[in-house]
């Protein structure tokens, strides 16, 4: 897809709901770019594994059928030039500027590898809470499909206002929260959740891997307001947003006035932005374990393992 459209109702509706889904948006080369990424990084991570010399990059989790990938972190500092070149695309660009405006910056990014049960469920969560004046996305890219009934995403649409009772409710409902829906995906499509709604994914059934990267997007404003990350901070992954906008097909009005565009000497800001990393608001969960017969792991699959 070499343009794509985020209409005014769509706009809408992702106000309303807290999710958007863009099918079919990122480029056949793109995909199969990080799809080769995603399939060296988990050889690479558990090569490591075996050899005791791991990173503190990734998450490596020992399922009872053995030692399995769970995430990859950090893709801006450790892919960098592959992170540009998928920010830079026109699907990224467009959400960017529809979707969060003027100031987008990438706060994460990282690939999360969802193995076949048994291996760790998604519980309900809600992603970092902040003050709701500028928005605050998590996109998620499809390198696989995530089709639904085999733990694609589960959302409560509407409850990305507030911090919900999550204890309560996964302790009451399950994953049958009232309004829940499903959110099935295919490799290529991007998913755009509001940062604060309710979801979660129930255990994968097929056999194989299903790895989505997840990005998260926030306006340096936003940012500045909530002092979760220091301006330094912020600044170099305004830097970071320059690079991306000039390998961008188009570059959203007024945008080529607030970031530093070629200025910014790479190398030296990639150097930069691992000497100061600084870490993400954490997602919100239920406070203690939850007991239901069918959450999170539905009981037909509890008596298989």
């Amino acid at each position: 897809m070499s343009n794509l459209e985020i209409s005014n109702d769509s706009i809408r509706q992702f106000e309303q709901t807290g999710y958007l889904l863009l099918e079919n948006a990122l480029p056949t080369s793109l995909l199969q770019q990080w799809r080769n990424i995603a399939d060296k990084l988990e050889k690479q991570a558990l090569a490591e594994y075996e050899q005791g010399t791991q990173s503190g990059d990734y998450c490596i989790v020992q399922d009872p059928v053995g030692p399995r990938l769970m995430r990859y972190d950090n893709m801006i500092e450790l892919q960098t030039e592959a992170s540009i070149e998928l920010l830079a695309c026109p699907a990224l660009i467009t959400l960017s500027e529809k979707l969060c405006g003027i100031g987008a910056i990438p706060i994460a990014m990282d690939i999360l590898y969802k193995q076949q049960h048994p291996h760790p469920v998604i519980n309900w969560h809600q992603g970092a809470q902040h003050p709701r004046t500028y928005p605050y996305l998590n996109v998620g890219i499809y390198l696989d499909d995530a089709p639904e009934g085999d733990g694609c995403l589960r959302y409560v649409p509407g409850t990305q206002h507030k911090l919900e009772d999550i204890q309560q409710l996964s302790q009451k409902h399950g994953w049958e929260i009232p309004g829940t829906i499903e959110q099935p995906a295919k490799a290529g499509d991007i998913l755009i959740q509001d940062m604060m709604i309710l979801h979660g994914s129930q255990p994968k059934r097929s056999p194989g891997c299903r790895r989505t990267i997840y990005l998260e997007l926030r306006c340096v404003q936003g940012i500045i307001e909530s002092q979760s990350q220091s301006e330094v901070w912020a600044d170099i992954r305004k830097q970071f947003m320059a690079l991306v906008l000039e390998r961008a097909q188009h570059i959203p009005d007024g945008w080529q006035h607030f970031y530093p565009l070629r200025k910014v000497n790479q190398s030296q800001l990639v150097t930069q932005m691992r000497a100061k990393k600084e870490p993400a608001i954490p997602a919100v969960w239920a406070i203690f374990p939850v007991e239901h017969p069918d959450y999170p792991v539905p009981s037909e699959l509890r008596e298989n393992d």
